[in-house]
């Protein structure tokens, strides 16, 4: 783990329990260094913290003498790493909820694009209590509104990268913000002051009460900010800060189109070409030093990870953006599980691909390219690089844990439906897969760190493969 001279890791924490050992012990292992801000805990977290710190030279923390909620906790913790040369801080929860092993990926794609906020969009698990998921709708509509759109798709979640002196500049002269409205309240006034939101998505691990999960969101007191926190927001909104915003606006859809723009022209017939397709990257038949990596991945049991996907298309203007479940049998092929915008089960397996609804299984009718194009989808999620090379050329690249994949179809025909697929992962977890048509059209799937391996049960294989 090369430790990182900009980017750090700033978890607030209050009686989190004994989760936290485990919590911070994941973090390191992903990134560092890590800066827990202690806020007025009084289970002993304070003295776990310093035992911690002392045992470890790349976490440091902050101690509040008194409980000041979650905003002025990652307060004290941006100006803490300003004044140790840090210029970005990830934010995320100490109990174990955010996901650790997404660290590395937001780090990167802050690197990338240092004046932005990179915003994680949660992949809820499937047992988030329905209460909680809907109970989020009233804050996401009146943040739409707060900002003209849909820039920010869910303001509360907080895994999320800062760069660290608008942060600051933005809440540090405001009163609000210092508790559970911290999270709603950056990401408005930053995108008020100009800083461009970008978002990724995030899975969220949820925790009953049995299992050791903790919160202290208190109904009235935090109700109450959340309520006075939009007051003003929107008070401010349409006194003050509407002309900005409609230039920011401007400003990121300008930035955005021309992304596009070339991601899609790089695409086409004719186009620049991936840098990853020539021929210092051209992977030789059976690619043997791709066969340890090949060979683990083949051998996972049964898969199970969240997925987020983004289908973007020349007629439309903004993204289809769909949420899910994948899982992955051996024995049983492929299951899609859309859980949003609504429910349904792709099935791809030997026999073929089967659409299941509440009303029924039903069968698309036959078409070879999209065929060849599920097929593909199929045995890249095992790896059969064997099988993938009969109608591709394959490029690669691997860097350390991370690799890149690129498959360019051979068949003139397939070009209609798949020009090109792209895929990256980290280790034996595949993260992203493109699907690139020459027609400027392209799908995003991105998949979140698969869950402990565990064999699907009787009700799964009835419910998701055939």
């Amino acid at each position: 783990m090369t430790a990182s001279t900009t980017h750090l890791v700033i978890l607030p924490a209050y009686n989190v329990g004994p989760r936290l050992r485990e919590v911070v012990a994941e973090v390191l292992r992903h990134w560092q260094p890590a800066l827990v801000v202690d806020d007025g805990s009084t289970d002993g977290g304070g003295r776990l913290l310093d035992e911690l710190a002392a045992a470890e030279p790349r976490l440091r923390v902050v101690h509040l003498p008194r409980n000041a909620g979650k905003g002025a906790a990652v307060l004290a913790g941006a100006q803490a790493a300003l004044a140790d040369g840090f210029t970005h801080g990830l934010v995320m929860d100490a109990d174990g909820q955010h996901p650790a092993a997404s660290i590395g990926e937001f780090m990167a794609a802050s690197r990338g694009e240092p004046a932005a906020m990179i915003l994680g969009q949660p992949v809820f698990p499937a047992n988030m209590p329905a209460e909680r998921r809907h109970g989020r709708k009233l804050s996401v509509g009146l943040v739409h509104f707060e900002l003209f759109g849909h820039a920010v798709p869910d303001p509360l979640f907080g895994f999320r990268v800062y760069p660290l002196v608008p942060l600051v500049d933005v809440l540090g002269a405001h009163r609000g913000g210092r508790r559970y409205d911290f999270d709603t309240e950056a990401a408005v006034r930053l995108c008020w002051a100009g800083v461009p939101p970008r978002v990724r998505p995030a899975p969220v691990f949820y925790f009953s009460r049995a299992e050791g999960g903790v919160s202290h969101f208190h109904y009235v007191r935090d109700n109450l900010s959340l309520a006075w926190m939009h007051t003003r927001l929107i008070t401010e909104l349409l006194l003050v800060r509407w002309p900005a915003l409609l230039r920011h606006r401007r400003g990121w859809r300008a930035a955005a189109g021309l992304a596009l723009l070339l991601v899609v022209t790089a695409a086409g017939r004719g186009a620049a070409p991936d840098p990853l397709v020539n021929p210092a990257h051209r992977l030789p038949p059976a690619a043997p030093e791709w066969a340890d990596l090949a060979g683990a991945i083949a051998r996972q049991p049964d898969t199970l990870a969240e997925f987020s996907e983004s289908r973007r298309f020349p007629f439309k203007k903004d993204p289809v953006e769909l949420q899910g479940e994948v899982r992955v049998s051996t024995a049983h092929g492929l299951s899609l599980h859309y859980t949003a915008p609504e429910e349904r089960v792709v099935i791809l397996d030997e026999r073929g691909v089967v659409l299941r609804s509440r009303t029924g299984d039903t069968t698309p009718p036959a078409d070879a390219r999209a065929d060849g194009a599920n097929d593909a989808l199929r045995r890249i999620l095992r790896f059969d690089l064997a099988a993938l090379e009969k109608d591709f050329d394959l490029y690669g690249a691997r860097d350390g844990a991370a690799w890149t994949l690129a498959l360019v179809t051979r068949d003139p025909a397939q070009r209609k439906t798949i020009d090109r697929i792209t895929v990256a992962g980290e280790g034996e977890a595949v993260r992203r897969i493109g699907l690139w048509r020459a027609a400027r059209q392209v799908v995003e799937i991105r998949l979140a760190p698969p869950h402990p391996p565990a064999p699907f049960t009787a009700e799964e294989l009835k419910r998701y493969f055939r």
